[in-house]
């Protein structure tokens, strides 16, 4: 997926919108905006379903009655978000905010959904999920996107604090990891090792298609790799479900 998007340039002849894609970047937008315009101590229930119909995103559907059944999903949960929203002595101090720090041979570039200041002068990355229901703390320490941000966090501002937390938005569950210098020292490790490995990536590579059942059915890339190995996509996908 990095090769065909980022080297060979060609997911523009792929992509095709998602739903579940268009349903989580407006709950994402909704959020922002709503913190941004000063969270509950400014703006009403009201409010933050009015900032949903504003940036809704209409693309990937299959039907209008498919986007009128999601459009009230989506008010449903920013409403429990809402009734549930209590950040006494917490100041959100920017959302859908990228930072970058340099690596050496490369930059690490990530985008926050949001960060809180805590009255101890602690940080808290909130990652936001629209489609998974559980959440546990092993979940956030095993997730790499949030290592990734835990780490720029920490590399912005090394004398503070750094939690991370997942927020499953489908059910309101949270859960919270506090990372320490030795999480931050393996981060660094895995992260660099990964980059290794991407660096040695370039036009004339060749990586040959695995099939990873939990990825491939929603790639936008899956008919290609479906064409170079031979695959019989649906036979694959009964053999998972089976």
């Amino acid at each position: 997926m990095y090769k065909y998007t980022y080297i060979d340039k060609i997911g523009r002849f792929y992509y095709q919108p998602k739903a579940y894609h268009s349903f989580g970047t407006s709950l994402h937008r909704t959020l922002e905006q709503f913190h941004q315009a000063g969270g509950a101590q400014t703006q009403s229930p009201d409010d933050l379903v009015r900032k949903l119909h504003e940036v809704w995103a209409p693309l990937g559907y299959a039907s209008a009655a498919e986007e009128s059944k999601h459009i009230e999903i989506a008010e449903q949960l920013l409403a429990e978000y809402y009734a549930s929203y209590d950040l006494e002595g917490v100041r959100t101090l920017f959302t859908e905010k990228s930072l970058k720090c340099d690596m050496g041979e490369f930059n690490l570039m990530g985008r926050l959904d949001r960060l809180d200041e805590h009255s101890d002068g602690s940080l808290e990355i909130v990652d936001y999920k629209s489609g998974r229901i559980t959440v546990t703390e092993e979940d956030v320490g095993n997730d790499l996107a949030m290592s990734i941000y835990a780490y720029l966090v920490h590399r912005a501002f090394p004398d503070r604090e750094v939690r991370g937390t997942i927020h499953a938005l489908r059910s309101g569950e949270k859960a919270t990891v506090l990372f320490s210098e030795e999480d931050f020292q393996e981060i660094e490790e895995h992260i660099t090792a990964i980059a290794a490995d991407i660096l040695r990536i370039d036009e004339d590579s060749y990586i040959e298609p695995v099939w990873l059942p939990h990825v491939c059915p929603q790639c936008d890339y899956l008919r290609l790799c479906a064409r170079t190995m031979d695959w019989d996509v649906p036979a694959l996908i009964a053999r998972h479900d089976a």
